[in-house]
């Protein structure tokens, strides 16, 4: 049982490790991967909505898959998923291909976001925000590295094609795992019949949901445009490229920190602490110059946005000991929604502003993550 345990923590770790791969490079690598196809990136960005689009409609989907699906399976074909996508992805010159290569991996990925974290919540019901933050830690730690690996590779004149490729080792891996692993021992609430998936929800998950909508929205327009800003800003592309890795090390660095002792720290005001932060870091941020202290306050907004996922997700179900297929689903899906649509907005406001003005819109989503925090607060020192 033990063993089963540690591999289903294991599998989700992994699980969200190549998420941070397949978000991150797209960002990291964009450039290289426009000029291949010989569009700009605001045309690129556009694809993307397809993989993010495609992504939400299996979280969206997993209510059902949860409930019907064995959980090894569901591992297993959301890998294949991605595998075939992706794949597909780096052998074609074709656009039309491309989406398509696009689409299946976004729909395997869907499954990684909503499956990871279920996996976790309901094998784990003890320190939910530590096993939580352990979880996106392993994200961080990818999208760490793939910037770092992206420019190393680009360096010494290999194509973007070369980080899909090496690092698809890591869905092997899960695959590998989950043909040996035992998942019978999961437990969930069951979503009761005749009555509304809502039932029982109050105002906090409504707002933590809210919130992790433009957490995502935030985070993915950060990601994908702080390597153009920074050109524009005058770094070179390998600086360019180092600034994501930067944003992404602080947040791995937060995220191990909570993991270790954010028990120790109320979920409300540890959320409320991190976007105070992070607000006057991005604010901070879009007002300076010079690479180097460029950098400096990448970190420190990498720190205020390093524990706010689980931790809002942790808001959301706090005093529950086991989350339905509904409730997990509404969380993710405002998540994955935010995802999918800071894709056309950013490249809207991209093609028709500057990268500054892109970048900006993220200064803005911030302090309304920071007041609906504020109000939470508010909220329950008057219940």
């Amino acid at each position: 049982m033990e063993k089963n345990r540690k591999n289903i923590m294991i599998i989700s770790y992994m699980m969200f490790a190549y998420m941070g791969i397949a978000f991150l490079s797209q960002g990291s690598l964009k450039l290289e991967m426009a000029g291949s196809f010989g569009i700009t990136t605001s045309k690129l960005q556009y694809l993307f909505t397809v993989f993010s689009m495609a992504s939400m409609v299996t979280v969206i989907a997993n209510k059902v898959f949860l409930e019907i699906v064995p959980l090894k399976v569901e591992v297993i074909l959301s890998s294949v998923f991605i595998l075939v996508g992706t794949v597909l992805m780096i052998l074609t010159k074709n656009v039309g291909v491309f989406m398509t290569g696009l689409t299946l991996s976004g729909l395997g990925i869907g499954i990684y976001i909503s499956l990871g974290s279920y996996l976790i919540i309901n094998t784990f019901t003890e320190d939910r925000n530590g096993k939580l933050n352990f979880l996106h830690f392993s994200y961080s730690i990818s999208a760490v590295i793939t910037p770092i690996i992206a420019a190393a590779l680009i360096g010494i004149n290999l194509s973007w094609n070369m980080v899909y490729t090496v690092l698809l080792i890591l869905v092997v891996v899960v695959i590998l795992l989950a043909l040996k692993t035992d998942f019978d021992g999961v437990t969930h609430e069951k979503d009761k019949k005749n009555k509304a998936g809502s039932n029982g929800w109050d105002l906090k998950v409504y707002l933590s949901a809210s919130m992790l909508f433009l957490y995502v929205f935030t985070e993915m327009v950060f990601s994908y445009w702080i390597v153009e800003y920074m050109v524009n800003k005058g770094a070179y592309g390998g600086e360019a490229k180092v600034s994501l890795s930067v944003f992404w090390l602080f947040i791995a660095g937060g995220r191990l920190i909570a993991g270790k002792i954010g028990h120790k720290f109320n979920v409300g005001s540890l959320v409320i602490s991190l976007l105070s932060l992070a607000s006057i870091s991005y604010f901070i941020l879009m007002l300076i110059q010079g690479v180097w202290i460029i950098y400096i306050f990448v970190g420190l907004l990498g720190l205020g946005f390093s524990s706010l996922y689980p931790s809002i997700i942790a808001l959301g179900t706090e005093g529950r000991k086991n989350i339905s297929p509904s409730l997990m689903t509404f969380i993710m899906t405002s998540g994955s929604v935010g995802g999918i649509v800071y894709s056309p907005i950013s490249g809207w406001i991209n093609s028709n502003f500057d990268v500054t003005a892109t970048m900006g819109i993220g200064v803005v989503t911030t302090i309304l993550m920071l007041s609906i925090s504020l109000l939470l607060k508010f909220k329950k020192e008057n219940d």
